[in-house]
């Protein structure tokens, strides 16, 4: 979905951002998969759960950023957002 939605935008800060943001979102994804199957094992488990909170956090901003701008250039057209 995401190379279908990049290729539909047509403002290039927009498609950079959309795919920091999906990038972030992938990396937050792949640190809780790692984290759920560290349960029981401590100490990998504390590392693995501090990388996941920083991707959560990185996921985060990424969004904001991307929704910041969306805001600001009123560039979302062509997203599949029904504009």
């Amino acid at each position: 979905m995401f190379a279908v939605t990049i290729c539909c935008m047509l403002c290039p800060t927009a498609k950079a951002l959309f795919a920091n943001y999906a990038n972030a979102a992938m990396e937050q994804f792949e640190a809780a998969d790692a984290l759920a199957t560290l349960v029981g094992q401590h100490g990998q488990f504390e590392e693995a759960k501090k990388h996941a909170e920083q991707a959560h956090e990185k996921c985060s901003a990424a969004h904001m950023a991307l929704e910041k701008h969306w805001v600001e250039h009123s560039c979302r057209e062509g997203i599949g957002n029904g504009s």
